[in-house]
């Protein structure tokens, strides 16, 4: 590998006294240090992608190959990320994690308790909570799409 065909090749290996073994980091980074501090944002990467696939959404399971219907496909499902997380962060807000999990610990995601509190409003029968607020980039003005509770 060259530095012209790849740029910068950072190779790190560290061993801290929580890892069992040692942990091997290679990065484009010029930095030691910002390699570092982007690897730990790297478990909420992961947990965005395991909402959208195993245990959320299932897009692994897509049979779509064309890039331009994947990417509105991928449009719709972040735009539903934000409102199921939305969801979650009102149950959370509203005391309401109780009816849908354990009382003591609660250990889901916002996601998760998110996708557990809309299961619970459809089986329920009660009206689900919807909050978008669209920008209009011409008029730069910010008309409210706000719906409380409304399904």
């Amino acid at each position: 590998m060259t530095r012209d065909a790849y740029g910068p090749l950072l190779l790190l290996c560290y061993w801290a006294k929580r890892y069992t073994g040692l942990l091997y980091l290679v990065s484009n980074l010029d930095s030691a240090e910002e390699a570092c501090r982007l690897y730990a944002k790297r478990f909420r990467i992961e947990t965005f992608f395991s909402d959208q696939k195993s245990r959320g959404f299932h897009l692994h399971k897509s049979p779509i190959t064309d890039h331009k219907r994947l990417s509105r496909l991928l449009i719709a499902a972040c735009l539903a990320y934000f409102w199921i997380v939305y969801l979650g962060a009102l149950c959370t807000k509203e005391g309401h994690v109780d009816i849908i999990h354990r009382r003591r610990r609660c250990d889901l995601s916002l996601f998760q308790l998110g996708l557990r509190m809309l299961d619970y409003f459809l089986n329920e029968d009660l009206p689900i909570p919807v909050a978008f607020h669209i920008c209009s980039e011409k008029s730069g003005k910010y008309p409210a799409v706000n719906s409380p509770h409304t399904s």
